[in-house]
């Protein structure tokens, strides 16, 4: 009765922790396992493979990225990583029942809750996880073997095979091989305890030698990485303890589960293990809540938004919860930009000078959504540069398809076929973008059939026809630039007027103002209107030349209603004017205090 107990409560806890996290990656989490997507390019092809076969660790690197390719559909990701954190849980587990018979093993969730945890920081990879699954199914075949001398060659070719195949998670063989031995001496009377003695030396002198060897003959490498190898943390100079103590938990836990074997009674036994249970459960329910980055989620929606150019659906996501990121902020006026709103919405957000470009800073990783303004406003060259900072910049050193295909189409636009096909033949290795890829190959050297292309033909036309200086914090002479080249260039047309507004700056916005006419609005723009009406309140008399632009009455009542509003006090308390005013012009320009440039 008990056993059956044990094996229903061990299916439906396995049943229900997958459960859980097919829900968490699939709803809750999607945009970080797309974002794992676009931050590398698996290839098809056997130079690929062998190139990762060529160092410590890389088979599991490639199996790893082999099945990130797949994330682009989110679904699909939160299956495999689901999938792969339950098999911690199920090797676990058979690794505890095959030890210790007859017991529901509530222990054995810890690898997999530890490891789904630190997935949820991007630099721990989804190879590493694989890595530790298949260390833990040699773990299971090693003990399933009875006889002890094939045992311990089977140990030992695995210890060397696993150290060259998946890096440091060999590690985790040696010690749970190790910890299995004791206690199958220890458990079983007669055994020789010599013997154990000496295949336990064996595994960790071994263990402990090979990545000698390996550093001093085989591999030009760190020392460090000569034990862990780079699939499991991005950044190479530095290996978290976290990761150190993930291998060698399984060996822990089965030196626990024979304490707790070997002193309680079947009954006190059950009853810790549903003491165990609920605080397992506890520790799950605050680390699924605390543990994630949410705000980095919240940012990595946005850039995905912008990749798949749902311009409409970032604008609605900034309408239930209005973003505070950079990287959303940026997001959302590219958005409103190409949809043509800006002009009439832009204070309807809290805008801020800085709210348009992700600032160049020769450190760190450049983020791959830098590029997006540069690029749809027709600074193709900076684009370019951004988009290649971002592939040099990688922590890991690999390159991100997105900026791949991104730097491509830049090269298509500025008639750099040459090196545009570089990189169109790395894409049609890929399994995604490879028919992508095949189609932007019939454009090289095409210049008509590029200046047709519905999105390059019509950034090659925004291209700045003259030389001038980028400097990030003078932006606004590029827009200026883009304007002189295109003065049909709408988005960079509203980009320079929204940061003369935001800069407070009335004259600048006049002197642009004339290009309007360029633009096709189906009527003039709302914060236009608010803008001129404000400046008609400070002279005496509006000029002849701005009464040639319509500002509704509507607006000018409203602005009475302001002004009524603020001279009654509203002056000296912004949160009496903000339910009625937030989203005026006029309320920017009285309470923003925002003094950037």
């Amino acid at each position: 009765m008990a056993k059956t107990r044990s094996k229903i409560l061990i299916t439906l806890t396995g049943v229900l922790f997958f459960v859980i996290c097919l829900l968490f990656w699939g709803v809750f989490y999607p945009d970080h396992l797309v974002q794992k997507e676009q931050m590398q390019m698996f290839l098809w092809g056997l130079d690929y493979l062998q190139e990762h076969l060529a160092f410590q660790g890389g088979f599991s690197m490639y199996l790893g990225e082999f099945l990130i390719q797949f994330f682009c559909f989110p679904w699909v990701g939160a299956l495999v990583v689901g999938s792969i954190l339950f098999l911690l849980y199920f090797l676990m587990q058979f690794i505890l029942s095959k030890l210790f018979p007859n017991r529901f093993y509530v222990l054995s969730f810890l690898p997999a809750i530890g490891y789904c945890f630190l997935l949820f920081n991007d630099y721990y990879t989804i190879s590493g996880a694989l890595s530790v699954a298949l260390s833990l199914a040699g773990v299971v075949w090693y003990i399933r073997i009875e006889n002890t001398k094939a045992r311990i060659l089977a140990g030992f070719i695995m210890l060397m095979v696993f150290y060259w195949l998946l890096g440091g998670a060999y590690l985790l063989f040696v010690s749970s091989a190790a910890a299995s031995e004791f206690v199958r001496v220890f458990r079983t009377p007669g055994k020789r305890t010599s013997q154990a003695y000496w295949v336990v030396s064996g595994y960790l002198f071994f263990g402990g030698l090979i990545p000698l060897i390996v550093h001093r003959f085989l591999v030009v490498d760190t020392f460090l990485q000569c034990y862990f190898s780079p699939a499991y943390y991005q950044f190479r100079l530095v290996f978290p303890g976290f990761l150190v103590l993930m291998f060698v938990a399984p060996a822990m836990l089965i030196f626990l589960q024979w304490i707790i074997d070997g002193l309680l009674s079947e009954k006190s036994g059950w009853t810790l293990q549903v003491g165990l249970s609920i605080l397992l459960i506890g520790f799950c329910g605050y680390g699924f809540y605390f543990f994630p980055d949410w705000h980095e989620e919240t940012e990595m929606k946005y850039d995905n938004l912008v990749y798949r150019k749902d311009w409409n659906e970032i604008i609605r996501q900034a309408r239930q919860n209005q973003p505070s990121g950079q990287k959303s902020r940026v997001a959302l006026m590219l958005a409103l930009g190409q949809t043509g709103q800006l002009s009439s919405q832009l204070f309807l957000f809290d805008p801020k000078p800085s709210d348009f470009f992700i600032p160049y800073e020769v450190r760190g990783m450049a983020p791959i959504i830098a590029n997006e303004p540069y690029y749809w406003l027709g600074l193709i060259n900076f684009s370019q540069m951004l988009a290649m900072e971002s592939i040099e910049s990688t922590p890991d050193g690999r390159m991100p398809v997105r900026a791949v295909k991104r730097y491509a189409e830049t090269c298509m636009i500025t008639g750099q076929y040459q090196v545009a096909s570089r990189f169109l033949r790395l894409l049609q290795k890929t399994l995604f973008y490879r028919h992508w890829a095949n189609a932007a190959m019939e454009y090289l050297n095409q210049d008509d059939k590029v200046d047709a292309h519905p999105e390059w033909g019509v950034l090659r036309r925004r291209q700045v026809k003259d030389d001038f200086y980028f400097k990030f914090d003078q932006r606004d002479l590029a827009l200026t630039c883009l304007l002189r080249s295109d003065p049909a260039n709408r988005l960079a047309f509203e980009y320079r007027v929204s940061s003369s507004l935001l800069k407070k700056d009335l004259d600048e916005f006049l002197e642009f103002l004339p290009l309007v006419r360029n633009m096709d609005y189906p009527q003039f723009p709302l914060v236009f209107q608010e803008a001129l009406a404000y400046i008609e309140t400070l002279l005496p008399q509006m000029p002849a030349d701005l009464l040639q632009y319509p500002v509704d009455d509507q607006v000018h009542q409203r602005l009475t209603r302001y002004a009524g509003l603020f001279n009654q006090g509203g002056n000296k308390d912004a949160g009496l004017m903000k339910p009625d005013f937030g989203n005026t012009y006029w309320y920017y320009v009285h309470f923003s205090g925002n003094d950037e440039k």
